[in-house]
């Protein structure tokens, strides 16, 4: 588990899945990731969030960096990998605090000499007692005793599915040999 802080917040990441699993307001110790069932996770989708694989879950994630507010993890393709996805990848996931902010960043790299059919997800939850509204590369979220989510990004597709927020990018075709940066940004107040 690695943890990042700042004056404002305090999150925690899991290196299996590199999934974010507490996001916690220094001012009153909310947890905008604990529910009244237990403990919620905003998880990471690579290739895709609706593909059978999902190697961001299955695949170990290694810390490359870490610093008192950020901290980031890569992702790199295997044999057992490639036999499902014929291609060479390195994933970077960044999280980094800046003030009340959460950003989201990933790098996504095709090592293959072949074109890439990629897509990235994030899966983040909504707590019962939050309400969604949607606008153009926005969804914010209400919630109880003034608390709020706004999830925002331009590299991402946003929808509001069930008791979740999809974040996707429509399947992009990577060259061989390049990379490509995304980034999604919750802040919390």
């Amino acid at each position: 588990m690695q943890t990042i802080e700042n004056s404002l917040l305090q999150v925690s990441v899991d290196e299996n899945g590199a999934q974010m699993v507490n996001c916690v307001s220094q001012n009153d110790k909310f947890d905008y990731l604990k529910s009244q069932d237990g403990q919620e996770k905003v998880a990471v989708a690579f290739p895709a969030i609706d593909q059978e694989k999902n190697w961001a879950l299955e695949l170990p994630w290694t810390v490359v960096d870490k610093g008192d507010s950020r901290v980031s993890l890569t992702l790199i393709d295997t044999e057992e990998s490639y036999k499902y996805f014929p291609y060479h990848f390195e994933v970077v996931l960044t999280y980094a605090l800046e003030g009340n902010q959460v950003n989201v960043s990933f790098y996504l790299k095709n090592n293959s000499h072949k074109e890439m059919p990629v897509s990235l997800g994030v899966i983040i939850p909504i707590l019962a007692g939050f309400t969604p509204s949607k606008d153009l590369n926005k969804i914010q979220l209400e919630g109880v005793n003034n608390h709020q989510v706004t999830v925002e990004s331009t590299d991402f597709e946003l929808e509001v599915n069930g008791n979740q927020i999809l974040a996707r990018n429509h399947e992009l075709n990577l060259a061989g040999d390049s990379s490509q940066n995304f980034t999604i940004s919750l802040t919390l107040s």
